[in-house]
């Protein structure tokens, strides 16, 4: 195998190991052409070893997978990129200690890791039309939230009892996100595609901008009427280095939650639950920009 193959391949692997089934399923997820900056040909011969990208549109792929800057993914993506431009691993071996073998990792890491295997498995990707259409209105976006998380068949009755919202809006909300490859819809019960799975965030690239607005917009709304369960808050000086360690360990925390997760659960001894995790840069002061955790 050629050192673009092997490249690719890597590429490939972690694609799926994200949530994208197919590459042309991630190209169309992401926005395309108009996110990444090429065609999906181009795109497509990089997984089979054709081609190599450039430097900085391997950055927006990585960003677009959803893949964060100092994780293992990301640092393994970059060392078979320079691999394949080198031609070997001679230059990358001095930028790192080589990585102790998977037998020698202490119990904790590895109860972590399989974990982190088995929330990979759980992870599930939705198309951009398919966020368009959970995202149209307010009703619709929490409809799709109380069904992902619900495993079987919901009566319309039921989602309008629980959401308060009228039973005529349910309604449309249903037909609509049936409407989107996100549901079944038969007369007046329901049932969600993704109960028990973890639906991957949208990356963060021009194409999806005002999707993640809505997405933000429905969810500032409905929050105001919602009882906060729990909360810790402190402040803390650190460096950029410390902040991208942490923002890993918040990351994973966070992700922790599915383990938790019950859509099997009967229904009146459960509630869902918005795990909300931000972190602000306070001072000095700058114009705000809103990062993915």
């Amino acid at each position: 195998m050629n050192n673009s193959k092997a490249f690719g391949t890597a590429l490939s692997r972690i694609r799926k190991e994200q949530g994208f089934s197919s590459a042309h399923q991630f190209f169309k997820s992401v926005g395309g052409s108009k996110s990444l900056g090429l065609a999906f040909m181009s795109y497509w011969d990089m997984e089979r070893g054709k081609k190599l990208p450039k430097s900085w549109r391997l950055k927006a792929i990585m960003a677009a997978l959803g893949i964060a800057p100092y994780t293992t993914k990301a640092q393994e993506l970059v060392r078979a990129y320079f691999r394949a431009l080198s031609g070997s691993d001679e230059l990358i071996q001095f930028l790192a200690a080589p990585a102790a073998p998977a037998r020698d990792l202490p119990g904790r890491d590895l109860a972590e890791a399989a974990t982190h295997k088995a929330l990979e498995q759980l992870t599930v990707n939705l198309t951009l039309d398919q966020w368009k259409a959970r995202t149209r209105d307010l009703v619709t976006h929490i409809c799709q939230c109380y069904l992902a998380n619900t495993a079987g068949w919901v009566t319309v009755k039921e989602v309008a009892d629980v959401t308060k919202f009228k039973p005529d809006a349910v309604q449309k909300a249903l037909k609509a996100l049936a409407d989107g490859g996100l549901i079944e819809f038969s007369k007046d019960k329901a049932r969600g595609l993704f109960a028990g799975k973890m639906i991957q965030l949208l990356p963060v690239t021009p194409a999806t901008a005002m999707v993640r607005h809505a997405i933000k917009k429905n969810w500032d709304a409905w929050l105001e009427g919602s009882s906060r369960v729990a909360m810790k808050r402190m402040t803390v000086r650190m460096t950029k280095a410390g902040l991208n360690a942490y923002r890993q360990h918040l990351a994973k925390a966070v992700n922790l939650s599915a383990v938790y997760d019950s859509a099997e659960e009967h229904r009146q001894a459960s509630a869902i639950y918005l795990i909300d995790a931000s972190i602000f840069q306070v001072l000095p002061r700058e114009v705000a920009k809103e990062e993915e955790v």
